[in-house]
């Protein structure tokens, strides 16, 4: 049974490149490839065999349960303006509040709703909109956006780029940041709308159990009908018993020294348990794919290189 342990930032560029010895020396002694898939959700929909990834629906499925009809991410931004460039801000280092997150939501809801929009805030730093069936305008995801210039990467449709604009002004002009100012954080100053789409009617089961708290891969677990089950402390946990299949493991929101000692030191142990073992190291350019098997373990000769040298 393979187990593939998919970790997203990595290889991020945002993401410092400390050493990390254990994954170094296996990824040394794996067999490497590079896959064209950029980013982790574009790897992710590959494995799942969709031409196209619905984020919106799949992400609110793992996160509430419940995605019918078309929605789209809408979630919380910081936009900044840096000489003639916009950058944005995600909500990673906004440390936005659940109440906030309401009350601004609510408030776009308020504004939006004759134009047959429904806002949702499921958590602090997700937020969706609900859109009329068959509507999904081209848009660039959150991912892809991130450290680049927004001029250029704004949604193609007219309509929602002053649907942008709109909110903007309603979220610039709100208490919340009034007062989010005062504290000396940085506003919510925009959404970011990407990831429309509707749930697709049917998927492929490419893992009988999923490891995951990321919600995009949660959906997935679930439209698919694997065993879903959180991300634990280390890959010793990793649970094999009630696979009848692949395994994915889906380790992000942990720091990447925590990863290398629970993850990657006990490699070893983790291939005997499985038949192949892949790590999966998405970058906005392709993805790394290193996969081990038993002789990897006897690969000692092979020279480690620093993880910097595989983004």
């Amino acid at each position: 049974m393979p187990l593939d342990l998919l970790v997203p930032d990595l290889l991020s560029p945002d993401t410092a490149s400390p050493r990390l010895r254990s994954l170094e020396k296996w990824l040394a002694r794996a067999d490497a490839a590079r896959d064209p898939a950029r980013g982790a959700h574009a790897w992710l929909a590959e494995a799942y065999g969709l031409p196209s990834l619905p984020a919106a629906a799949l992400s609110r499925l793992g996160d509430t349960g419940s995605a019918e009809g078309t929605w789209m991410r809408a979630d919380p931004v910081h936009l900044v303006v840096e000489g003639d460039t916009l950058r944005l801000r995600d909500a990673s280092s906004l440390d936005i509040r659940l109440d906030e997150a309401h009350a601004l939501a609510a408030t776009l809801q308020d504004h939006f709703a004759a134009d047959g929009l429904e806002f949702r805030a499921e958590t602090p730093e997700r937020w969706y909109v609900k859109l009329a069936a068959g509507e999904a305008p081209g848009t660039t995801s959150l991912e892809d956006a991130l450290g680049r210039n927004v001029f250029g990467l704004l949604p193609q449709d007219g309509k929602w780029r002053s649907a942008m604009t709109e909110a903007q002004m309603i979220l610039n002009g709100h208490e919340v940041n009034a007062r989010r100012e005062a504290e000396g954080k940085p506003a919510i100053n925009s959404v970011w709308f990407w990831g429309a789409g509707a749930l697709p009617s049917a998927i492929s089961r490419p893992y009988a159990v999923v490891h995951a708290n990321d919600p995009l891969a949660r959906g997935l677990a679930k439209l698919s009908g694997a065993q879903l089950q959180g991300v634990p402390k280390g890959i010793a946990d990793v649970d094999l018993a009630r696979a009848r299949d692949s395994v994915l493991a889906v380790v992000s929101g942990i720091d990447a020294a925590t990863i290398d000692e629970q993850w990657f030191r006990p490699l070893g142990d983790a291939i005997e348990r499985f038949d192949q073992v892949r790590i999966v190291l998405p970058s906005l350019r392709d993805t790394l794919v290193a996969t081990l098997t038993a002789p990897a373990r006897w690969r000692w000769f092979r020279s480690a290189k620093p993880l910097s040298a595989y983004a």
